[in-house]
């Protein structure tokens, strides 16, 4: 009973912690998740420094560590994008700390997404926001994160792209975002409803999530040959497909959640489904026609 009560309190704690102040996230270059560059910050304008700091401790007033993390991640960031036209920024699926290079098929529609705008002459920069860290506290956190249970890292997503906005007031964001990752994009679309601009691509969101809706975002629960069991929540379609896995069937359509766990449907890249590739194209040319 008493390891009963210690395992419980433990537990308790972390979930607790994850809640209220999770780890602060991190951007980086979207195809190899390699950090930004550090080596010039103090030639970031005083002013927007000045604002990164209170920024960065407003998000955590009790935590030195996380701010000064926070901070130095922000004025990188802003290093980064200062001749940029357009962030795509991509939210893995999982846990969140999956690199673009390891998400094959949301890959190709990235980097699709990006050819399209510069084709339009745009200035693009890709980042991945990697939203938790491979860590007890970061799977908790990412659970209850997935589950729309705690707004706390939207919120922090939202008040980064808010610094961004009063220091690069012409920069456009588009979030590129699949599986659990559409739940941390959808809840910022949320928390920006008229932000301009701010722009969400969502493909395989959770069944469990009621994603909002405005003509800034795409919210696709099928690539358009096979409905996603993922998303739709059909777990007889799953269990079918893993079981046959297991006896060394090929499933009906490709898919999967958490790269082992079968989904039917659950699979979008942009050379094979012409439903991705239209849709994309249409809502580009409608928001993104010229730089």
């Amino acid at each position: 009973m008493l390891i009963f009560l210690l395992i419980a309190g433990i537990l308790s704690v972390l979930v607790f912690l994850s809640w209220q102040v999770p780890e602060p996230g991190l951007m980086r270059r979207a195809y190899n998740a390699a950090p930004l560059t550090e080596a010039d910050l103090e030639s970031v304008p005083r002013d927007v420094r000045e604002d990164a700091e209170t920024t960065a401790g407003q998000l955590h007033r009790r935590n030195r560590a996380k701010k000064t993390r926070l901070l130095r991640d922000m004025l990188a960031t802003y290093l980064a994008l200062r001749h940029s036209d357009i962030l795509i920024l991509f939210n893995s699926g999982g846990y969140g700390w999956t690199a673009l290079d390891k998400a094959s098929g949301y890959a190709t529609i990235v980097s699709a997404i990006e050819d399209e705008l510069v084709a339009r002459r745009c200035r693009v920069m890709v980042l991945n926001y990697q939203r938790a860290y491979r860590s007890l506290r970061g799977y908790v956190s990412e659970i209850l994160n997935a589950g729309a249970k705690s707004i706390a890292k939207p919120a922090e997503l939202a008040t980064r792209l808010r610094f961004l906005w009063r220091h690069l007031p012409g920069l456009r964001v588009l979030m590129a975002a699949e599986s659990n990752g559409t739940v941390m994009s959808n809840q910022v679309m949320r928390l920006l409803p008229d932000e301009a601009r701010l722009f969400s691509i969502e493909l395989g969101p959770p069944f469990w999530y009621q994603s909002f809706q405005n003509e800034r975002v795409i919210n696709l629960r099928s690539n358009g040959t096979t409905p996603d069991a993922f998303s739709y929540g059909q777990w007889r379609r799953a269990f079918k497909a893993n079981w046959d896995a297991l006896r060394g069937r090929h499933p009906s359509a490709p898919g999967n959640v958490l790269l082992y766990i079968g989904a039917p449907g659950h699979d979008y890249n942009w050379d094979n489904y012409p439903l991705i590739r239209d849709t994309i194209r249409d809502f580009l040319k409608k928001h993104f026609n010229r730089c």
